[in-house]
């Protein structure tokens, strides 16, 4: 096997060309790894000249999509799979390598609620506003206090320091509820180290006790940074 490596408005691409067998599958798992933990927009896999992939090949390509599921998360996809590659992946494939660079960035099918931002003085206000409706909307109204303030520290920040536009996007998966700020700068936010009687500076410490997870993903020219909580439960009962 041998393995092109390039970077396409953000998203890591690795061109594979010929057999891909069990010797090569320990090295593409820690190359492609590796590229996640760089938090790119996406990872693209282009097999269009490459090939024939051993199981163990196959299943690292599987295995690898877990860690890489998609937005807000980096997306891992393949392009130019052959019809008897494709069946044997269980990730998304696509023809050639620019429209897979163009699917990295797909929603699923989850329900959401997305709003855009002034960038002016009020904007904070309103936008924590429209989170409180989006709850109702969507069902979870007991993360309603915890979305306002991740969505005014991420809207006040994006004013701040980034330029527009500024998009506010909540989504309701099977298990987690996601909020994410995206602005017209790709400039990254660093949690600070405020002194103790310091007025601001703890926004991202905040957002880090009060979600699960969190990142920042590139979308050029800018960026999202998101957060993410466990879905409440309606009556007691576990998330459907």
């Amino acid at each position: 096997m041998l393995v092109r490596h390039e970077i396409s408005d953000a998203v890591e691409v690795f061109v594979l060309t010929g057999p891909v067998g069990d010797g090569d599958a320990g090295p593409l798992r820690s190359a492609l790894l590796r590229a996640l933990s760089l938090n790119p927009r996406g990872v693209v896999v282009d097999v269009s000249d490459a090939g024939p992939f051993s199981p163990s090949a196959v299943e690292v390509l599987t295995d690898v999509r877990r860690d890489a599921p998609g937005w807000p998360r980096p997306a891992l996809v393949v392009s130019g799979a052959c019809p008897d590659l494709t069946g044997r992946l269980d990730l998304p494939v696509h023809g050639d390598r620019s429209e897979a660079i163009a699917h990295v960035d797909d929603r699923s099918t989850a329900p959401r609620r997305c709003f855009a931002v002034d960038h002016g003085l009020h904007s904070p206000s309103e936008a924590r506003a429209a989170a409180v409706r989006a709850a109702d909307d969507l069902e979870i109204e007991p993360l309603a206090d915890d979305l306002q303030l991740v969505v005014s520290e991420l809207v006040t920040n994006a004013i701040r320091y980034a330029d527009p536009p500024v998009a506010v996007e909540i989504e309701v998966g099977d298990d987690t509820v996601t909020v994410a700020v995206g602005d017209g700068s790709p400039g990254r936010p660093r949690a600070q180290s405020p002194d103790p009687d310091a007025e601001g500076g703890r926004g991202l410490l905040m957002i880090d006790l009060l979600a699960e997870e969190s990142g920042i993903r590139p979308q050029p020219p800018g960026k999202t940074v998101w957060a993410a909580f466990a879905r409440p439960t309606t009556n007691g009962d576990a998330p459907t």
